[in-house]
């Protein structure tokens, strides 16, 4: 995540607060997630077409740590890190652009913690 500017920020706050949420479960971290990568879809920035599969890279990891409940969510494509970085670029899908995982959980913060609880 060293190449995520912000991201690591964003995600070390929000699992503070889910560490200490009572009830957490991992349906419900399944159901945050889920929730995240529709926002993706819906609302700016979206995710960019691409050439590649950026977009079918999209995975959910659920665990189960001695902590508690985790998931582990993201993109697989070995370029996306550098897709949503690129400020400034030109995407040809409108309403596409970078920070497109970043801005859904930031924009969401208060709703990804209420599905889980």
């Amino acid at each position: 995540m060293a190449f995520l500017k912000g991201l690591d920020t964003v995600l070390r706050n929000l699992n503070k607060e889910i560490k200490e949420t009572e009830g957490r479960s991992l349906v419900g971290m399944l159901k945050a997630v889920a929730m995240i990568r529709q926002e993706m879809n819906d609302k700016p920035p979206l995710i960019p077409w691409d050439t590649g599969n950026l977009a079918g890279s999209w995975f959910a990891y659920p665990l189960n740590m001695p902590i508690g409940p985790a998931v582990i969510f993201g993109f697989s494509a070995n370029y996306a890190v550098f897709v949503h970085e690129m400020i400034g670029a030109h995407f040809q899908k409108p309403g596409a652009g970078p920070k497109f995982l970043q801005s859904p959980i930031r924009r969401n913060k208060d709703r990804v913690l209420q599905i889980i609880a």
